[in-house]
């Protein structure tokens, strides 16, 4: 490794050699590899990471390319996991990180396996149900993570340490009701945004890996409004998760077997239980008038009524459709897993 290509991190006041040491050592998992995981990878790579496991079930969609800083049409034209594709982009940004791939949905049965192992834990998902389970792994494992949010000009941030600060459950009882709050799909999603608000999380997990002090609080930053707010939530008493350390998104919930993306024309399809399967031999026997491309992570199969990408873990996207029992039919009628 040669140091000099870090000299300018090295130089900053909290960092120096020993900070460095640290980053070089440090594990840290990237929970969704999207607009704000994509600006969480590209700065984690580029100051040295030691290790980085990228966790997400998408693929690369054309919509992405306006936000999502990762991607490019090479992607969208050759289908992999999206996470494949980052780690092949970041891989040749800077080779002295370690980058496992991970192309899976974040659930009750994997969580923690994917979430473990690590000294921190950072979110860059778009849904508060995902949030929920990473906090009841990070409470149960005390590894401190950090929760991360845009949605049109503003975005959320808040270091999150098990046993010094509150946790999500303090500061929300439950997942927000369906239309309850605004969605990138609903208001849209400013990438400046998303890379402003990812400055601070950064910030905020150089802070737990050089001294374990960050600047604790949530901040809230209306890029179009020119505001900064921060907050300082309260740590419940009664708090189900970090007080009574009952994991009921860990332990108790029940997943859809099938949901419609929102704002898409797709529909993913959970297996109910992790697989895996063998995807070239399955491409294989598909009858030849197929247009089919296949890697071991992902199998891209074009039908005259809907294009199916099923992933090596079982899950699948019918995409072209909104409706989920006819995502289901057509699933069963070309694909038996």
């Amino acid at each position: 490794m040669d140091a000099h290509k870090y000299s300018r991190f090295i130089r900053l006041a909290g960092v120096q050699d020993e900070g460095f040491e640290k980053v070089r050592n440090a594990r840290i998992v990237l929970v969704g590899i999207g607009t704000l995981g994509g600006a969480y990878a590209l700065n984690l790579v580029r100051i040295g990471t030691g290790f980085i496991r990228l966790v997400d079930r998408d693929i690369v969609e054309e919509h992405n390319l306006s936000t999502q800083l990762l991607y490019d049409m090479y992607d969208v034209q050759h289908p992999l996991p999206k996470v494949t594709a980052a780690k092949n982009r970041l891989n040749a940004i800077n080779q002295d990180c370690e980058i496992e791939a991970c192309p899976s949905e974040l659930r009750q049965d994997n969580a923690e396996e994917l979430l473990g192992g690590v000294d921190l834990i950072i979110d860059a998902t778009d849904n508060f149900e995902t949030r929920f389970l990473i906090n009841d792994v990070a409470v149960k494992l005390n590894i401190p993570w950090i929760y991360t949010g845009v949605v049109g000009y503003t975005g959320v941030c808040m270091a999150i340490i098990p046993g010094v600060t509150a946790c999500l459950r303090c500061m929300m009882e439950r997942v927000p009701d369906t239309g309850e709050l605004p969605t990138c799909e609903t208001a849209g999603v400013w990438a400046a945004a998303a890379q402003t608000i990812t400055a601070v999380g950064l910030t905020e997990a150089l802070r737990i890996i050089t001294d374990g002090k960050p600047e604790f609080g949530l901040s809230e930053l209306d890029i179009q409004a020119g505001t900064w707010k921060k907050v300082h939530p309260e740590w419940s008493g009664d708090c189900p998760v970090c007080v009574h350390h009952e994991y009921s998104y860990l332990s108790g919930k029940t997943v859809s077997q099938s949901v419609k993306l929102c704002g898409r024309e797709m529909v993913h399809i959970s297996p109910g239980r992790q697989q895996n399967l063998n995807l070239p031999g399955m491409a294989d026997l598909l009858p030849a008038d197929y247009e089919c491309t296949c890697t071991e992570d992902l199998l891209h199969i074009k039908l005259p009524e809907a294009e199916i990408y099923l992933f090596k873990d079982g899950r699948s996207f019918v995409k072209g459709v909104s409706d989920t029992e006819r995502a289901k039919s057509i699933f069963n009628r070309y694909i038996s897993v």
